[in-house]
């Protein structure tokens, strides 16, 4: 393919370019629906796959220009076997770029059962082991960590000097993971837990809310509730009903997350009108995962010209790599664990309150270092590149 590009007034540069074919794998497990959450909270079926192939669209839209052709293949199954097996074909056919939403096990075995030059973008699992100490070669995460979503409501209540907290916390395997998180980040923040309960009832609170949760945050002072409820089963019904009149933060309330609806600034509401025309839902977090793990292969190729995976990596954790995104901030990634830097949004139903991180709390090489597990607390060097700082 020749492209020509105007240097000035009636002349021109014409260079040959090499048609590039990049497919790319997205790997997920089935959305529960057996959570006991109403079903306005449960989790849209397509939840990631919806922004992995609005992100397609877009690479093919300029990659047309430049003979780059893109293309998404995906495998929802709850076997992890069949899993590994789907991936290992795709593999076979040329698919070395696969996104994954996966729990941290089949995550583990999914690493194992490829070939080393195969790269995982996990896109939906936020779990700080496989930031600190299960570190997964050529595996980079667009997803928050638990640690990342905790720091910037930490953050956010240092600057309000809200430092004494009511925790929380529901049952569920996902609960007792983000609740390790939070305590050690109230700690790193010097915020105080000043009364600890765990929601374990089976109670209908559309009909109760407003007599069963002031009793239960009854304490004598506190300046904060923190919700740990990743399933939505009582968190949702802690506003407006707790035993004091304070504000509600974590999983409900004022939320941390990777992207929500009203994100509009920085040229986002495109981003979020674009979304809604193709899927006639807001884009989630993982959806915006999914988006921008596609959108860094297209910036990498775009760069390289090159579907090769020597090459991209390499690129990707790399010092020119920077990414537009819609959040304010160029985008990079961390060397030696291969997380996406990013700000963090704080926000509720119908608003952005916030961007993490806050003024104040620097850094030595990069404030968004500032949130999630640091160079100096985790265990993984995983590439030889040097930091993106």
């Amino acid at each position: 393919m020749t492209l020509c590009v105007p240097l000035f007034a009636a002349f021109f540069s014409c260079m040959t370019l090499a048609s590039v074919n990049i497919e790319i794998g997205l790997l997920r497990q089935p959305v529960d629906t057996s959570t006991a959450a109403p079903i306005y909270l449960r989790e849209p079926e397509n939840n990631g796959e919806a922004g992995a192939t609005l992100s397609i669209d877009d690479a093919n839209g300029t990659g047309k220009f430049l003979g780059q052709k893109y293309s998404l293949r995906t495998e929802t199954n709850a076997d992890s076997d069949q899993l590994n097996a789907t991936a290992n074909q795709w593999y076979q056919d040329g698919v070395r770029f696969f996104l994954t939403d996966l729990d941290t096990p089949s995550l583990v075995t999914l690493r194992k059962a490829l070939p080393d030059d195969a790269v995982l973008l996990n896109i939906g699992n936020q779990d700080d082991a496989l930031r600190t100490s299960t570190c997964l070669p050529n595996t980079l995460h667009t997803a928050l960590s638990y640690s990342m979503r905790a720091d910037a409501i930490a953050q956010w209540l240092r600057v309000r000097r809200l430092n004494r907290v009511f925790l929380v916390s529901g049952m569920s395997p996902e609960d007792d993971a983000f609740l390790v998180t939070v305590k050690r980040t109230l700690n790193k923040f010097n915020h105080k837990v000043v009364a600890e309960k765990v929601w374990n009832f089976d109670t209908d609170l559309r009909r109760t809310a407003s007599a069963e949760l002031p009793l239960f945050t009854q304490a004598s002072d506190y300046d904060v509730v923190w919700a740990v409820d990743e399933n939505n089963v009582f968190g949702q019904h802690l506003p407006y009903n707790t035993w004091l009149p304070r504000p509600v933060v974590g999983t409900h309330g004022l939320r941390a997350d990777g992207w929500h609806y009203v994100i509009e600034q920085w040229g986002a509401v495109q981003l979020q009108n674009r979304f809604n025309d193709l899927f006639a839902r807001t884009m989630s977090a993982k959806d915006y995962a999914a988006w921008v793990a596609v959108r860094s292969v297209n910036e990498a190729v775009t760069a390289s010209n090159t579907a090769n995976v020597a090459t991209l990596l390499p690129f990707m954790l790399g010092e020119r790599f920077q990414l537009a995104a819609y959040k304010g901030r160029k985008l990079t990634y961390r060397s030696w664990n291969g997380q996406l830097r990013q700000t963090v949004p704080l926000f509720d139903d119908q608003a952005l309150i916030a961007s993490a991180p806050f003024d104040g709390f620097l850094h030595p090489r990069n404030e968004l270092d500032s949130l999630g597990i640091d160079r100096a607390q985790s265990q993984c060097r995983l590439y030889p590149s040097p930091d993106n700082a």
